[in-house]
Parts: C-alpha cells; sequence; structure tokens
C-alpha cells in the first residue's frame, strides 16, 4: 500500500513538472527578451546622448571643427549671395529715404550712406570668400567684419524714422545676418527688428 501511495505520488509529481516546464521556460524567454529590448533601448539612448553632446561642441567651435559638407558649402554660398543683395537693396532704399527727408542735403545723409555702402561692400567681400572651400575658417574673417558694419548700420537705422519698404528689407537681411552668426558662433549686436504700420493720419510710425 504505501508503495503503491509512493507511486502515485512520484508520478503525480513527474506530470506536474513536466506541464510546468514549458510555462516557465516560456516566462523565461519572455523575461530575456524584455531584459535584451530594454538593454537595446538604453544602448540608443547613449548614443543620442553622444551625438547630441557632438552637436553641442561642433556648434560652439563650428560645425565638425569648421569642415563642411558639401551641401554646407552651397547654402553658405546661398546665404551669402542673398546677402549681398538684400544690403543692394538697403542701400538703394536708404538712399531713396533720406532723399525724402528731413537730412537730405546734409553731412548727416552722407554718413548714413557711406555706413549702408560699406556694409554692402562688406557683404560683397564675404560672398567671394564664404564656401569657398571646405572649411569655415577662411571666411570666418570677412563674416566678422561683415557682422561688425552691420551691428553700426542696425544702430545707426534705430534713429531713422524707416519706410515700409526699409523697414522690410532690413529685417529681412538681419534674419540672414543671424544665421551668418550662428554658422560661425559669432556674436551679433543687433536685437531688434522695425515694424512700421500707418496711423490714421497717413504717416509711418516705427514701434
Amino acid at each position: 500500500m504505501t508503495s503503491r501511495r509512493f507511486t502515485v505520488l512520484t508520478f503525480a509529481a513527474v506530470a506536474l513538472a513536466t506541464f510546468l516546464a514549458p510555462a516557465s521556460a516560456s516566462a523565461q524567454s519572455i523575461w530575456d527578451r524584455i531584459r535584451d529590448r530594454a538593454e537595446q533601448e538604453q544602448r540608443g539612448r547613449d548614443r543620442d546622448d553622444d551625438w547630441r553632446r557632438d552637436r553641442r561642441d561642433d556648434d560652439r567651435y563650428g560645425r565638425r571643427g569648421g569642415r563642411l559638407s558639401d551641401s554646407e558649402r552651397r547654402q553658405l554660398r546661398d546665404l551669402a549671395r542673398r546677402i549681398e543683395d538684400r544690403s543692394r537693396d538697403l542701400q538703394r532704399d536708404v538712399d531713396h529715404l533720406l532723399d525724402h527727408s528731413r537730412v537730405n542735403g546734409s553731412n548727416r545723409e552722407d554718413r548714413i550712406n557711406n555706413e549702408v555702402r560699406d556694409l554692402r561692400q562688406a557683404a560683397g567681400r564675404f560672398r567671394n570668400v564664404a564656401g569657398d572651400n571646405d572649411y569655415l575658417a577662411g571666411s570666418r574673417d570677412e563674416a566678422s567684419r561683415l557682422l561688425q558694419e552691420a551691428s553700426r548700420v542696425g544702430r545707426m537705422l534705430g534713429r531713422l524714422r524707416l519706410d515700409s519698404r526699409t523697414a522690410s528689407d532690413w529685417n529681412q537681411l538681419r534674419s540672414d545676418l543671424r544665421g551668418v552668426a550662428n554658422i560661425y558662433g559669432l556674436r551679433f549686436n543687433d536685437d531688434r527688428g522695425y515694424d512700421i504700420y500707418n496711423d490714421n493720419r497717413g504717416r509711418g510710425r516705427r514701434w
């Protein structure tokens, strides 16, 4: 009787072990997959962190130490061309604006026109070297001089009453100049734009 009970219990234990073994193996397999996926996600986050650190370093000192891809060179040349075109438009509009202002014919008009002319010439010099080779260093000095000239023009325009065309040209030019400052890691000391609206008397105001 005892031997029979032992045999039954042994059979039951073996059957239970056989029944549970696949479930245990399956559970183990699930946990393995979860662990592997978590490790992959962590490695992905680590790579993202490394990429962001590299981007911060690139932006601080110039992309990849100043090395430009062919695509970036084309974009820089397009930006320099746009700046030269818009500085020429600004020079034309400022000259027209001053001809119809109280400073027409004065020394102040000459000084303002000279400042804007210097900006256009700086834009031309920058266009001649921007994107000329694979490195930013070759055009960094001209970029710095361009931004210095633009800062002086910005301060000068802040003391004028601008019409809508001149204000629009300057705002578009400022946007491109900020792009230059960001690319080269330089400062552009101009912190305001010019918006024009007409009051009931039809006069332009700056605000």
